[in-house]
């Protein structure tokens, strides 16, 4: 049809006006659909039936098998009447069952050949139609069988037999001489041509537009990995010499388009917890909730992808599987982002403390109760600040607890410094004088002396309550550790890292609280 370049092509193949090949073996070409944003055209230019120069002549069984095959719509183009020697050319039809199988050593017929077969379209170029009949009617009345049981009336039923079993769906349209000088059509502009032609043109063109896409048993159309999957699979097999397999080429296909499905599911996944994550930094329970609507989100691009044939459920399995392994990488993000958030939040809060042990403001009797009371205070409402963050704060506050061990010992030693000291200037203030003292003043160095004695038994007693409230510590610390650890046993197995890097702690702390030995009173 080279006329055809003007409304649907651009630029096209080449159309010869001879029996003798234009073109050799299938071209394809891709045009944007004019009507359907996002949608292609795909143009498959075929050499012609019965080439009169061609030896091998089971050529043009496969390249009109394959053509058929991969197309929607079958245009046949022929100048003139489509007479009984146009027919005949269609007696190669009834080696399609021995040319194509449906399945690899199956008996099955070739019904299952129905499905497959396109929209057959008769383009009578050159022809004026009488008005008193229509273009389609034409072709119908070409395809009548006649009545007899002779070899003749036989062979003349054949060709038309195929057509009408293979092609169920046919129109037909007649396109009359576009202009006086039909060779130099390709650079005439449209006014120069005959307005009947480009009607008649234009209708060939609404029609190739309006027409269903090729589609899977399943009703889901055909895309342009499908088809490049489907051309290689039958390429390889005329190229054996074999007749190409449908089943074949619908479960490569399947296989290729469904990997593709999970590939472009998991993406979604991925970029749906991006955002989210982005938006808001969730607890773990959140996350869940989270992977909940994103595998939603993502399923719809797998069913809306993925092709049914055989097992289809494989593939939803593997999606699923992407979904998890993703899941697993965003709860050790989520984890390490709220480790880090806690981390900061203790740290917020622990500014106060750090700024009393530098200025020594511990440094007295009830120093160390107080440094006491200060990080239960921060522990308290650290909790309360984080608890939305689950085992996170608490993994968190007991990391903050650890790192206490030797500041807890300093300020006990800024204490004790303080004291020691006071006590010495106190000594030395009561054995200053070596002038003997009067009677009258005995009453005076014994009331002295007895505040030397109650500050040395109130350093001894601070001393003493000190380790005491120091091993109090130790033993509630390795308490915890105990608690911690069956719990973590009962979530986690004996070999996961966390647990064992509790237990390690949990001996650490054993062996210092052993060490210790403190008083008993």
């Amino acid at each position: 049809m080279p006329t055809s370049q003007h409304i649907i092509l651009g630029k096209a193949f080449t159309v010869g006006h001879s029996a003798n090949a234009q073109t050799q073996g299938i071209w394809i070409m891709c045009r944007p659909h004019p009507t359907q944003e996002g949608k292609v055209i795909v143009f498959l230019d075929t050499e012609g039936i019965d080439d009169p120069e061609k030896v091998e002549i089971q050529e043009d069984t496969w390249i009109f098998l394959i053509a058929t095959l991969l197309c929607n719509a079958l245009v046949y183009n022929t100048k003139g009447v489509f007479d009984a020697s146009h027919i005949s050319k269609f007696r190669f039809l009834k080696v399609v069952h021995s040319n194509v199988t449906v399945a690899r050593d199956a008996s099955e017929d070739d019904s299952f050949l129905d499905f497959f077969f396109p929209n057959f379209v008769l383009v009578l170029r050159d022809y004026n139609l009488n008005a008193d009949t229509s273009a389609d009617k034409l072709l119908e009345k070409r395809l009548v069988y006649k009545t007899g049981e002779s070899d003749i009336v036989r062979d003349f039923n054949e060709p038309r037999q195929l057509i009408r079993r293979y092609f169920k769906n046919r129109k037909c349209f007649a396109i009359p001489i576009p202009c006086a000088k039909p060779e130099s059509l390709d650079s005439m502009p449209d006014f120069k041509i005959e307005s009947g032609f480009l009607q008649r043109l234009n209708d060939l063109h609404q029609y190739l537009c309006q027409c269903s896409p090729m589609k899977l048993k399943s009703g889901k159309p055909v895309n342009g990995r499908m088809l490049k999957t489907m051309i290689i699979c039958y390429i390889n097999s005329v190229k054996k010499n074999m007749a190409p397999c449908l089943n074949d080429a619908m479960k490569k296909m399947a296989e290729e388009e469904n990997q593709f499905a999970v590939f472009k599911a998991s993406e979604c996944y991925k970029e749906e917890m991006k955002n989210r994550i982005n938006k808001s930094m969730p607890n773990e329970r959140g996350l869940e909730k989270y992977h909940t609507d994103c595998m939603d989100e993502a399923m719809k691009i797998l069913k809306d992808i993925v092709v049914v044939v055989d097992d289809g459920d494989i593939f939803h399995r593997k999606a699923a599987e992407c979904f998890e392994d993703n899941l697993k990488r965003f709860k050790s993000y989520v984890e390490r982002d709220s480790l880090d958030r806690c981390r900061r939040s203790l740290k917020q809060l622990d500014m106060k403390i750090q700024q009393n042990i530098r200025e020594k403001k511990y440094a007295h009797v009830r120093g160390y109760s107080e440094y006491m009371e200060d990080i239960n205070t921060l522990a308290d409402k650290f909790t309360e600040q984080e608890c939305y963050l689950g085992p996170k704060t608490k993994a968190a506050l007991q990391e903050y607890m650890d790192t206490k061990v030797e500041e807890e010992q300093l300020v006990y030693e800024m204490v004790k410094d303080k004291l020691d000291a006071e006590s010495e200037c106190q000594l030395h203030r009561l054995s200053s004088s070596s002038v003997p003292m009067p009677r009258k003043f005995a009453d005076v160095t014994e009331g002295e002396q007895s505040v030397e004695k109650k500050a040395l038994e109130s350093f001894e007693k601070l001393e003493s309550d000190g380790r005491k409230n120091i091993g109090s510590l130790y033993l509630e610390n390795l308490k915890m550790k105990t608690q911690e650890i069956e719990q973590t046993k009962a979530e986690l197995s004996e070999d996961d890292a966390y647990y064992k890097k509790l237990v390690a702690e949990c001996d650490i702390w054993d062996n210092i609280y052993k060490q210790a030995k403190f008083a008993k009173n």
